[in-house]
């Protein structure tokens, strides 16, 4: 049994994560029974194996990183081509960071694509860090948007319009972010097999994110003896998410044989 002790989160969001693990395999050894796929195609136990561990992925960025704002954004039919998701990716890359130059800043970002209802034209969710509310413009009662923010804007939320990228690429709004752990959280629920097997399809990514970003902190691994009840198990592993304490996580240290 080996365990894996790490620390998610930053300031005063973080947590505890103990993983311990009933079945590893040795790297280099291979396991001639094991069934893989043809190059280019995806099996769905392939599927699943890779929806979950984008999702494990995308939760540490998400919970490890100081976001700011929650962001949509989208693509103008008028000026560019929808259904090209790279592109899109390159291009807004590559206009934040020019966008960086210019006004100074270091806009770090992670972000989601999705597709529209008609199952070929992309948006984007994810948050974004770095960039000041001086730059952003609050949507008014009155200012052209769809039904959902609409409602938002009256109820007295605060939302705003990056007019810098809505000039760029098209509409967008953004959102402080109040609740780190539930937001990060909510972002995974757009990673879904329709999500997996049209970027496979397209030979494209699942999430895209800044370099740079900070990860868990792996803290400890071994055999650890302090018994703990698991959040959540199954044959190959168990998994405890813990309230962070200085004290617990010394605690937890000092149980590792």
């Amino acid at each position: 049994n080996q365990t894996i002790l790490k620390v998610f989160g930053t300031g005063a969001n973080k947590k505890i994560k103990v993983i311990t693990m009933n079945v590893l395999r040795t790297s280099g050894v291979e396991d001639k029974n094991e069934k893989r796929s043809e190059r280019g195609t995806i099996n769905s136990e392939k599927l699943s194996e890779n929806i979950s561990r984008t999702k494990n992925k995308i939760f540490e960025l998400a919970f490890c990183n100081p976001w700011d704002w929650f962001f949509t954004g989208t693509l103008n039919p008028q000026k560019y081509d929808r259904t090209d998701l790279e592109l899109f990716h390159k291009k807004l890359t590559k206009w934040i960071g020019n966008y960086n130059n210019r006004n100074g800043l270091k806009i770090k970002f992670l972000i989601i694509p999705e597709l529209h209802k008609d199952r070929k034209s992309w948006h984007i969710h994810g948050f974004l860090y770095g960039l000041p509310v001086e730059h952003l413009k609050q949507f008014q009662i009155g200012d052209i948007m769809g039904k959902g923010l609409a409602d938002k804007v009256k109820k007295g939320d605060a939302v705003y319009n990056w007019v810098s990228y809505l000039n760029k690429f098209g509409f967008c709004d953004l959102e402080p972010i109040r609740n780190h752990e539930a937001v990060s959280k909510y972002i995974t629920k757009y990673i879904n097999k329709n999500l997996a097997t049209s970027v496979t399809e397209l030979n494209a990514h699942q999430f895209y994110s800044s370099r740079g970003l900070k990860r868990a902190e792996v803290i400890k691994k071994g055999t650890m003896s302090a018994n703990i009840v698991p959040t959540y198990e199954n044959e190959y592993c168990k998994v405890a998410w813990l309230d962070y304490s200085d004290e617990l996580l010394e605690e937890l240290k000092n149980s590792f044989l």
